[in-house]
């Protein structure tokens, strides 16, 4: 004797279409959740390049206020890591590379390696501004106004929408 069953049959488990979506969904929010990762950990490696460049500029900037003007001239000019990209003063009387803006950056370079780096300096009395520029992966537009350090290249063939520059100014005595 057979017997039909009238009621709703019920189904056990996960039909294929189900896993599938289910599936689909899980990978996208993955996806999202690695391209966050990465986008956060490049963020933050460009946040710690400012801080040190904003470090590095009120350290040549103290450095600069605290020397009479007779040896100002050794820190003023432009300096890029490997050579010199403009200007860079002698070291003063005395000839000491580490009281020049050479000795300063290849000191500073030699401890913190900052993607194409470039310090200028203008000492102007009664101001003198430090400008610390590097090179990053992610382009942004460039602003109106752009120091001259930034456009100079300094090697970099990528143009001022690949770097990033702290200038800092200060007061100092003639």
């Amino acid at each position: 004797m057979s017997q039909c069953r009238s009621g709703p049959i019920h189904q056990r488990g996960l039909s294929l279409i189900e896993v599938l979506v289910a599936l689909v969904v899980f990978s996208v929010g993955l996806l999202g959740t690695a391209t966050l990762l990465a986008q956060q950990a490049r963020l933050g490696a460009e946040a710690g390049y400012r801080s040190l460049a904003v470090i590095m500029a009120e350290d040549l900037l103290e450095r600069i206020k605290l020397r009479d003007s007779a040896e100002r001239h050794a820190l003023a000019g432009h300096y890029a890591p490997g050579g010199v990209a403009g200007d860079v003063g002698a070291g003063g009387a005395s000839g000491d590379t580490r009281l020049s803006l050479e000795g300063w950056g290849d000191d500073w370079y030699s401890r913190y390696a900052i993607p194409g780096l470039s310090v200028c300096t203008d000492i102007s009395p009664p101001t003198a501004s430090v400008t610390v520029v590097w090179r990053v992966r992610m382009a942004l537009p460039t602003p109106d106004s752009v120091p001259a350090c930034v456009t100079d290249g300094a090697g970099d063939s990528d143009g001022p929408a690949y770097r990033r520059w702290v200038r800092l100014t200060s007061p100092v005595a003639e």
